[in-house]
């Protein structure tokens, strides 16, 4: 059996995060969507600046914890399909932190 309906559902949850992101103007200081709370961690999608890539990706995942104010872990995503098993990924590696999801 596959797992299909969830991944559906992340896809879409990124796909509706990416719309809110490319809504946020280029010059806020702004430039991120959060797409879960896990503790003190949040996965986030991350803009990148146009000029910072010769093949500019769409955005970035990220794993970011609020406690030491710094990334766990990010992925660069070109498409918002691929960036579905990385969010899984994100939600698994903060589990096995020992951390508990609040929303995913």
């Amino acid at each position: 059996m596959t797992n299909r309906p969830k991944k559906t559902l992340t896809q879409l949850k990124l796909a509706l995060a990416y719309v809110r992101l490319s809504l946020i103007p280029e010059d806020s200081p702004e430039a991120s969507v959060s797409l879960a709370s896990i503790a003190s961690c949040e996965i986030r999608m991350v803009r990148v600046p146009e000029a910072d890539l010769d093949r500019v990706p769409l955005f970035w995942l990220e794993l970011f914890d609020h406690n030491t104010k710094t990334a766990i872990d990010s992925f660069c995503c070109h498409q918002i399909k691929d960036a579905a098993p990385i969010f899984d990924d994100f939600v698994a590696l903060a589990g096995e932190l020992g951390l508990t999801a609040d929303d995913e």
